[in-house]
């Protein structure tokens, strides 16, 4: 029933929660809310938050005010107090690991920061500028930047005041994208790419952007790395499944494993525990599928383990099938019965491997995954 497959085409197996392409790409639980395109999304240190955003696709337009929040380590969504205007094209940064929004199409200077420890949200000063919106803004050394035509502005979160910043050496339309590296800001205009240093308070132009996309990409920073994904080329019309990652020490940009779901432009990234998350957006039909990027293979966690093995089936007569998105070589598996005695023991190769379990008594059974170093995790069988 499954299908394996490396580089560039997608995994499935019965049970998984999860589509992979080459232990890069992990679809993850679908957003909380309905699909939508101009949302905004950012991540603290240990959440992600995605929320607003609209659907114009009947000529009606809808405006969206929930915020969700999501957990990686359970791979779920819950929705947190509304933000206090219904709105989309939205500036989103965050500063003292809370996420503050404002400006967009239905605010002008107004910003609120949401406090996840007490799920309220609370106006800050109003933004200098007159009408930020469409995603320009990004935070470096836990400074709020937003920046409009060539002007920029930095909010700083112990005063409660933005003050002007040095101007831009290109003016910036709508729907760039941008991502923060080691205290240095980079925005993706067209394909054009500059680098903001708050500490120079200095714009420098890098690399041209090599890739198709002309605007409406998400952006997000990995391991120093930057990353732009999908987006429309030239028009709407037109849009990509390119993912290109920018590399600051070479000034280079290279072409990544490209995104495996369905092209889009106007969708949400953030990055998590050395992960990106990416989701949202339209190609004319809004979206609200949710995915995972990992660049590395050393960046899968327990936890994310821990959701995406699959076993099946399950419960079984006879074998099961272990399956995992990511490889499990130096792993073992002990079957142990409910009074923790080890029944079996084998040592795990690869993306999956087959139990024998004819022998087994019919009852219930606990899977213990685990690693030389001491890492480990549970998953429960029954046998018929």
């Amino acid at each position: 029933m499954g299908k394996i497959l490396i580089f560039g085409i997608c995994l499935f197996v019965s049970g998984l929660t999860a589509h992979v392409c080459a232990q890069y790409w992990v679809q993850k639980a679908s957003f909380g809310g309905t699909g939508r395109h101009r949302a905004n999304g950012c991540s603290t240190s240990h959440r992600g938050y995605l929320g607003i955003g609209h659907v114009n696709g009947t000529g009606v337009n809808y405006s969206y005010k929930d915020w969700w929040e999501y957990d990686p380590s359970s791979d779920s969504w819950t929705q947190k107090a509304d933000y206090p205007v219904a709105n989309y094209g939205a500036c989103c940064f965050v500063v003292n690991d809370c996420p503050v929004l404002g400006g967009g199409a239905n605010l002008s200077t107004q910003f609120y920061k949401f406090n996840p420890q007490t799920n309220t949200w609370s106006p800050i000063a109003d933004c200098i500028l007159p009408n930020p919106g469409d995603v320009q803004a990004f935070a470096v050394n836990n400074k709020g930047y937003v920046y409009q035509g060539n002007q920029l502005a930095a909010y700083d979160p112990i005063s409660n005041t933005w003050s002007m910043c040095a101007n831009a050496p290109v003016t910036f339309g709508s729907w760039t994208a941008s991502f923060s590296i080691q205290g240095s800001a980079y925005v993706k205009y067209g394909n054009q790419l500059y680098e903001y240093k708050p500490l120079h308070n200095q714009w420098v132009q890098r690399a041209n952007f090599p890739g198709n996309s002309t605007g409406g990409s998400a952006g997000f920073a990995i391991q120093d790395h930057g990353y732009i994904t999908c987006g429309y080329v030239g028009g709407l019309a037109t849009v990509t499944h390119q993912v290109w990652s920018f590399h600051p020490e070479s000034n280079t940009w290279k072409i990544e494993l490209s995104f495996p779901g369905t092209s889009r432009r106007f969708p949400v990234a953030f990055a998590i525990h050395d992960r990106g998350y990416f989701g949202t957006g339209t190609n004319g039909v809004n979206m609200n599928d949710f995915w995972q990027f990992n660049p590395l293979d050393n960046t899968i966690g327990i936890e994310e383990l821990t959701v995406s093995v699959a076993i099946a089936p399950n419960p079984s007569a006879d074998f099961v099938t272990i399956s995992a998105p990511y490889s499990l070589d130096n792993w073992t598996v002990q079957v142990l019965n409910l009074a923790g005695q080890v029944q079996q023991q084998k040592r795990i190769n690869g993306n999956q491997s087959v139990l024998d379990i004819q022998d087994l008594a019919s009852g219930n059974y606990l899977l213990l995954f685990q690693t030389e170093g001491g890492q480990q995790f549970t998953k429960h069988i029954q046998k018929l």
